[in-house]
């Protein structure tokens, strides 16, 4: 840097004893004494090499304004303003939160920050995006606080705050303005270079009168000037990647570019001194313009898929109206969202949207839950239901009792689980941008062969023909097209599954639902709805109809069993003397996954669960022929049958119905267009219901009966011995050990925390109705990213031969990069 400018931000020096710091062993001005304290920083911290691998001036710093600043950033250590934002271990273990950073000029940026923040003691993990700008930090709270962890980035030069979608989008904005303003500053100077160029075309050489030579020399040099402003301003992107690679000691996708466009400007400057005719000017300014209009559609396409990912969160509301103040006093004050803690009560009225999940405590209301699980009719929910933040009150004034923070809240775990999806990527994504780097060298390599062959045919006399095809060669190449292949469609495919409410755990599973042939459905809750009622409470014994259901219900309390849900609400109409629901209280219970319950009552065991396991507890056979009978209609009908015994036999007989999930007979039609010609049911329910459910659904394979370990058997069998992929819907703790083997597994919203932690996909609505849209969908993403790929190779090995023999000229090979790199974002574009 020279000396009359800052080291640090290349500002103008003004004072005449600047500031001075000792960097790599060799003395550096600077224009203030914060931008000195930045430097300081970055070189004691061993991150030195940032001035190295930078593409540009840094941000200029005003050490007055510091302390106030440090200051300010102490407030993001108040509990009351981290929950808004950040997601907490439920042991405390560890915090979590995503930043947004200001001030990012480069790649370099990033890498000095990712160093400075993984340096810091107690930081657990960091991830960085450079498309959105921002970073996933998660650190021990018991070593380090988020005001340090800002303080740090701060340290360093630049601002960070925690993400907000309102503010990534005026970061986007500006981004989109400054690409703007460059594809229209290189279009104002390529007219005037093309102009001149077209002149010389239309006119030919020289006149009688030797008037045009003239006009020729003139406008070369202004072409000269045009192209290096155009080099200079909106072509300083491709040298900075490309110097900032090449410092690196890395080979990008910018280095054969810039090449390129050194070497026809350099040739054309040399031609135009010595009066030649070989000029390039028009290539220069075509190439600069096409590429930097395919960059800013890719620009906005990747600020597209960012914004589909944000508007959600833009909707949710920051304030809200709690019921008393904090001393419990009567009354209503509105509260920003964020001071919410579990317990409060909050007033909605009609229209506005619920911020947290919550209790309903009003007798009842309709809930649009669109936003959530794509449910376009209104959705009933009465007094005690949970209601999902991100739900729109429609019909009432009404009341909520919090049951989360807003960072804890069920809408705000789909947004961080969507943000982070998209970093798990199909294998080939990964070895496409290894290969784009390699191609680089081949294509230096190819270029040098083609300037010597052309040079050496032309007996070392004429270096034209051997500097054309060189240009051609350097400039027609694609790198560009490899390395886009894949982020912009895994971008728009994540957003475009967001918007069919089908969550992706992780995008790398697109890769092998392509191979699925097989697919295995868990029966209740899966098929059905998971909200089953009981139809039928029989007794069969001793003991009085309202005991038994009490009993019953007092043993399904602690469960999350669909089936348990369905008997508590029927022992809740039923006739409770007390005037509310009422339970038993039990001495020891234990609960046998994949059977059933048993529980002591007053000494006496009980067992609620399937037949075998009500036989294995009475030793007889519990049935007479009536009840064999009438249970058996039942079963053929689909039902599910529920018994309950004790140590004297069976007591009572639960026929419960579960309907089936909506859409599920076209799903299962688009999954054999789609491939998957084999489908089975494994489920712990009674044969003859699975065999009603899949004759009714058209599913040659049902097997009832099984245990979690019979259903893993299955699977691992399948998988070992039939070679077949499998993809395994599930959603109790009974499906987990199964869901985590298959191939690809899914799960809905409303299923058991083990059985989503083990998940590749969550379908957040209650039906089917989507699922084939999403399946297609990312199918589609993968045929893009392989139609992509596949373009930008084919491409390179038919279009770089043509260009060394020189049947492509250099503003022909402008055209071809531009296009190869534009066709990959428009082609991914497809997607929304």
């Amino acid at each position: 840097m020279p000396e009359d400018k800052c080291f640090h931000c290349n500002l103008p020096i003004i004072e005449k004893k600047p500031p001075r710091l000792e960097v790599e062993a060799q003395s550096r001005a600077f224009c203030c004494h914060g931008c000195k304290a930045v430097c300081e920083v970055i070189v004691s911290s061993g991150n030195a090499d940032y001035y190295k691998h930078r593409e540009g001036s840094a941000r200029t710093f005003n050490s007055q304004e510091l302390p106030e600043l440090l200051d300010k950033l102490k407030l993001y250590d108040n509990e009351k303003i981290q929950r808004e934002f950040i997601r907490t271990d439920k042991n405390n273990n560890w915090k979590e939160a995503w930043l947004i950073l200001e001030e990012i000029r480069c790649a370099a940026c990033m890498w000095l920050n990712e160093r400075t923040l993984r340096d810091l003691d107690g930081i657990l993990d960091v991830q960085m995006d450079y498309t959105g700008q921002q970073t996933r930090v998660r650190w021990d709270p018991d070593k380090i606080k988020l005001s340090e962890i800002l303080s740090a980035i701060t340290s360093i030069g630049y601002n960070a705050h925690p993400f907000d979608p309102s503010q990534r989008e005026s970061l986007n904005k500006e981004q989109k303005q400054r690409s703007v303003q460059r594809i229209i500053f290189a279009l104002i100077l390529g007219m005037a270079v093309m102009q001149s160029a077209i002149g010389g075309y239309f006119f030919g050489d020289v006149n009688a009168q030797g008037e045009f030579p003239l006009w020729i020399k003139i406008s070369r040099w202004v072409n000269v000037v045009s192209t290096f402003l155009i080099l200079t301003y909106p072509g300083q992107l491709f040298f900075r990647s490309a110097w900032r690679d090449l410092k690196n000691k890395s080979l990008g996708m910018d280095v054969p570019v810039v090449i390129g466009l050194s070497v026809a400007w350099l040739g054309s400057l040399f031609a135009t001194i010595r009066g030649s005719d070989d000029v390039y000017f028009e290539s220069i300014a075509m190439f600069v313009i096409f590429l930097l209009i395919a960059r800013h559609i890719e620009l906005k396409s990747r600020i597209e898929s960012t914004a589909l990912l944000d508007r959600a969160s833009k909707i949710i509301p920051q304030t809200v109206k709690r019921l008393g103040d904090k001393r419990g006093e009567a009354g209503i004050e509105e509260i920003p969202v964020i001071e919410l803690k579990e317990g409060d009560k909050i007033q909605l009225a009609p229209g506005e949207i619920l911020p947290v999940d919550g209790r309903l405590l009003s007798l009842k209301s309709s809930f649009d839950e669109s936003l959530l699980t794509g449910e376009s009719l209104p959705v009933e929910h009465k007094k005690g239901d949970m209601v999902l933040g991100g739900s729109i009150n429609i019909e009432q004034v009404i009341e909520v009792e919090v049951q989360s923070t807003k960072a804890d809240s069920t809408f705000n775990e789909i947004q961080q689980l969507t943000q982070k999806s998209t970093s798990f990527r199909p294998y080939y994504v990964d070895i496409a941008e290894r290969v784009a780097g390699k191609f680089v060298a081949i294509i230096l390599l190819i270029a040098s062969t083609t300037f010597l062959f052309w040079f050496w045919k032309d007996d070392f006399n004429n270096v034209s023909n051997a500097l054309s095809h060189t240009i051609s060669v350097l400039i027609i190449t694609c790198p560009c097209a490899l390395a886009l292949a894949a982020p912009v469609a895994l971008s728009l495919g994540a957003a475009g599954l967001n918007r069919l409410h089908l969550l992706a755990v992780k995008m790398s599973s697109i890769e092998k639902l392509s191979h699925i042939d097989t697919i295995i459905f868990d029966k209740t809750g899966t098929l059905t709805t998971g909200e089953p009622r009981v139809k039928i409470a029989k007794v069969v014994g001793s003991i009085e109809s309202e005991k038994c259901i009490q009993i019953a219900a007092s043993m399904e309390q602690g469960s999350h069993h669909p089936f348990a849900k369905a008997i508590i609400k029927y022992h809740s109409k039923a006739s409770c003397k007390s005037g509310g629901v009422c339970f038993l209280s039990y001495k020891t219970i234990e609960q046998v996954s994949g059977q059933g319950i048993e529980a002591v009552f007053d000494k006496e065991r009980w067992r609620l669960g399937n037949e075998v396991f009500i036989n294995e507890f009475t030793n007889e056979r519990n049935f007479n022929i009536d009840q064999i009978e009438e249970i058996k209609s039942w079963r053929e009908q689909g039902y599910s049958v529920l018994y309950l015994a004790n140590s004297k036999g069976l007591q009572a007989l639960f026929c419960i119905a579960d309907p089936l999930r909506e859409g599920i007979e076209d799903f299962l039609q688009q999954a054999e267009k789609l491939g998957i010609k084999r489908k089975i049911i494994l489920s712990g329910d009674h044969q003859q219901s699975v065999d009603a459910i899949a004759k009714q659904l058209d599913i040659g394979e049902a097997h009832g009966g099984l245990s979690p370990q019979e259903k893993l058997q299955w699977v691992r069998e399948l998988q070992a011995h039939a070679k077949q992929n499998i993809m395994m819907l599930g959603d109790g703790i009974n499906d987990a050990p199964t869901l985590a083997v298959a191939d690809i597994s899914l799960t809905f919203s409303e299923a058991t925390d083990l059985a989503k932690n083990n998940c590749d996909f969550i379908l957040l609505g209650k039906d089917y109705t989507h699922l084939g849209k999403a399946f297609k969908l990312m199918r589609n993403t993968r045929t893009i990213i392989l139609q992509n790929l596949g373009w930008a190779i084919a491409y390179n090995i038919i279009a770089i031969p043509l260009a060394a023999i020189g049947w492509i000229t250099p503003w022909m090979a402008a055209i071809g990069m531009s296009v190869s790199s534009l066709l990959v974002v428009l082609n991914s574009l497809r997607l929304r």
